[in-house]
């Protein structure tokens, strides 16, 4: 478990500027650490302090402790709001403003922005550290806030710009503002505009390949332990970056190097296990919830967004509401590949339950987060899984003309869930199966409305669902907080809003 130490720190966000006017610095760390505000960045127990209170951040409901993966799932075609607690209704029927952070108390953006700006004052401090002798630690630290700062940078332009090459010109307004500098108190907020596409790309590219450089200088860096930014999660984000920026080659060599590591693919034996497990095996990057006080709690965490079951299988107890359940059609084309038994092959339809009947009608529900750390609704959350390696890798490879490198990724995603190898695949029908097997393998995880997005693709939606939404749709983009834009005059808004 981290040091249970929580800071707060305000970034360009305007919002800072109104909810912390009555602090006297952007930078807190609670009593309870033994660090004080004159110290949290001069010795090395504040740099510790600073750099766990980024991961803290990141358990933010707004981020990955619940929106980063349920509200993109409701925004996308995998699932379907069941209105058991009347959250994630208007996300699933894409209502204009309706998104990521709206109905919290620290949006998307703005949680994001802080951890940024946490990042910053540690990439400033750390090198002025007198203290902090150890240069394998100080690299590690250093390396982790460039990769967290570059992911950070990456799902902010995922949710609030167009992605490289499907552009819609006549609507975009630019990436997002590029903030390089830390904040510690009001005066030093900034105003920044929005930076363009390429140059917010250009700058993730920089963080990550730095992360790399100071990731591979110190040998005991490994993905062994996930919980903390490492070099194979740098190399695998780098990886996902650039199939989003169109820049494949790039795509393979990353991927390809973050698959040389030392996390391997599960094969269908020990693929539902590794779900139950305190840790997934597949992760290479993994935020941790292991303490009471982190338990989001049954309105809002993913356990309880995703299924009212308590423990798989049993269906006496109910414990959350289940607001977000597979549709039909996704459940359908889950279980479309059956094996001599006449069961479904795909070692993945496991993972899906009746939930119970304690909130409601009973649904088909997502078990992938369910307790594993004894505690209900309290669950480690994979970010970056060596699936994804493997199905960059493919998707890359296949717009290369590597074909015969794609279906040999796309085989062993296959065979490893269950599944028997395809032969002769080419063209659409081999695109088609590499992105089949990426919305299976990762249902429920917050990769499918990216997806779709970043490829120009509609979303479709029964009619009862919302009905969808035509990629030309103003809706495709976040709107940027309301705050934001009115105290922030170089600030643009998204088309539309």
């Amino acid at each position: 478990m981290r040091i249970s130490i929580n800071t707060l720190t305000g970034g360009l966000f305007v919002g800072a500027v109104l909810a912390l006017a009555s602090c006297n610095s952007l930078l807190e760390v609670e009593p309870r650490s033994n660090a004080d505000l004159s110290t949290a960045l001069t010795t090395v127990e504040g740099i510790d302090a600073t750099l766990n209170g980024i991961y803290d951040r990141m358990q933010n409901v707004s981020l990955y402790g619940r929106d980063m993966l349920a509200v993109a799932e409701a925004l996308a075609d995998n699932a379907q709001a069941t209105n058991k607690s009347g959250r994630l209704n208007s996300e699933a029927r894409n209502v204009a403003q309706n998104t990521f952070g709206t109905a919290q108390t620290t949006g998307t953006w703005q949680s994001a922005y802080f951890a940024i700006n946490q990042a910053n004052l540690l990439l400033e401090a750390s090198p002025k550290v007198t203290t902090l002798t150890d240069t394998n630690r100080r690299n590690s630290i250093m390396g982790q806030c460039y990769f967290l700062r570059g992911l950070l940078y990456h799902d902010l332009m995922r949710i609030y710009a167009y992605d490289p090459g499907v552009e819609i010109a006549q609507q975009s307004r630019g990436g997002v503002p590029i903030v390089l500098t830390g904040v510690n108190n009001q005066d030093q907020i900034a105003f920044p505009a929005r930076a363009s596409i390429a140059d917010v790309y250009k700058q993730i590219y920089s963080d990550l390949q730095t992360a790399i450089n100071l990731f591979g200088r110190n040998a005991s860096n490994s993905a062994s332990v996930p919980a903390y930014g490492n070099l194979a999660a740098a190399q695998e984000l780098l990886s996902r970056v650039a199939l989003y920026n169109k820049d494949y080659a790039n795509a393979v060599k990353y991927a390809t190097d973050a698959i040389g590591g030392s996390v391997k693919l599960l094969d269908a034996t020990s693929y539902v296990a590794g779900w139950r497990a305190p840790r997934n095996p597949e992760s290479v990057f993994e935020l941790q919830f292991t303490a009471l006080s982190e338990n989001i709690g049954v309105n809002l965490s993913l356990q309880t967004t995703y299924t009212t079951l308590v423990r798989s299988g049993d269906r006496s107890t109910t414990g959350g509401f289940g607001d977000l359940v597979p549709t039909t059609a996704f459940l359908t084309d889950l279980r479309s590949e059956t094996a001599t038994s006449g069961q479904p092959a795909d070692v993945r339809s496991q993972l899906y339950e009746l939930g119970t009947t304690g909130r409601g009608t009973a649904f088909v529900e997502c078990t992938k987060f369910l307790g594993k750390n004894g505690t209900i609704n309290l669950d480690n959350v994979p970010i970056l899984r060596i699936s994804e390696a493997y199905l960059n890798r493919a998707e890359a490879n296949f717009m290369l003309g590597n074909t015969a490198d794609a279906l040999t990724d796309l085989n062993t995603m296959r065979t490893n869930r269950g599944l028997s190898a395809r032969t002769g695949l080419t063209g659409d029908a081999l695109l088609s199966e590499i992105l089949r097997q990426r919305r299976l393998e990762y249902a429920f995880e917050g990769h499918r409305w990216f997806d779709l997005k970043r490829r120009g693709q509609d979303v479709v939606k029964a009619t009862a669902q919302g009905g969808g939404l035509p990629y030309n749709d103003y809706r495709i983009l976040a709107n940027i907080p309301v705050n934001e834009v009115s105290t922030n005059r170089n600030i643009r808004q998204n088309f539309g809003y």
